[in-house]
């Protein structure tokens, strides 16, 4: 009896001694989790971004179930964005939201992919396969999060990357005006006009297309072209220019044929 009691005390002794090792332990790592992410912080505010970036990954990796372990995801992600490493820190932003989808840092993360995008969107004349893909991640964030603060901004960006591409296309339609090819400045016109009618060029884009269908002698279709310049952009810079057109075509400039 007393052999039997002797070990339930032992039995006890032990396992308060397990319990208050592993609270021990565990008060390490949360102070080890929270000096490392502060000195991360200290450095990301001196504009440091290698070392932070470095400090944060060694959250992330060595405290991964801390409190801390999604805030240092995000900004390891922002010391990679901060350093132009676009590529790295779009990953490192999606590594946040799949592995940490309840941090409340999961909807700035996936504007910020989109920021990643757009900050890798290259002059007009060249491909303009990242501006795409940032218009789509922005108009992703908005769907996901609509109630968000940063869905404003959002829009913003989306109007001045489609700006891009808008540009690029109606370039493009003047290039092939001054090589001669007017059926194929037609067609780039018409591309602005259906897919980017609210972009800064769209109206050029409208007056360009009326030039080249007079150039191609189809007057009819001109006129028409210039009747839905007026109706769309009746507050254009364009106007003046196209006021010239409609006295070669008899267009009135509110729209219609002139009455002889």
């Amino acid at each position: 009896m007393k052999l039997r009691l002797l070990l339930i005390v032992v039995s006890l002794a032990g396992l308060s001694l397990f319990i208050e090792s592993c609270s021990s332990t565990q008060e390490l790592v949360i102070q080890g989790a929270a000096e490392t992410f502060h000195r991360g912080m200290a450095l990301l505010d001196k504009k440091d971004y290698i070392d932070a970036k470095n400090t944060f990954d060694i959250v992330v990796k060595q405290y991964p179930a801390s409190a801390y372990a999604d805030s240092a995801q995000f900004y390891l992600a922002q010391s990679y964005y901060n350093l132009g490493e676009y590529i790295t820190a779009a990953f490192e932003f999606g590594n946040l939201y799949h592995n940490y989808p309840s941090s409340k840092l999961t909807p700035e993360a996936r504007f910020k992919i989109a920021q990643c995008y757009a900050a890798q969107s290259p002059r007009v004349q060249l491909d303009q396969d990242n501006t795409t893909k940032a218009i789509n991640a922005f108009q992703s964030f908005i769907d996901y999060y609509p109630e968000s603060s940063l869905v404003t901004k959002a829009g913003d960006e989306i109007t001045k990357l489609r700006n891009k591409l808008a540009q690029k296309d109606y370039e493009i339609a003047q290039l092939y005006v001054a090589m001669g090819y007017y059926r194929a400045a037609t067609v780039y016109y018409d591309v602005v006009l259906e897919k980017y009618h609210d972009s800064d060029v769209a109206d050029k884009a409208a007056l360009g297309k009326v030039k080249v269908l007079i150039k191609r002698h189809k007057e009819k279709e001109a006129r028409e072209a210039l009747q839905k310049f007026y109706a769309a952009y009746p507050k254009s810079s364009e106007t003046s220019e196209a006021n010239k057109l409609a006295e070669k075509l008899d267009v009135h400039p509110g729209g219609g044929s002139a009455v002889n």
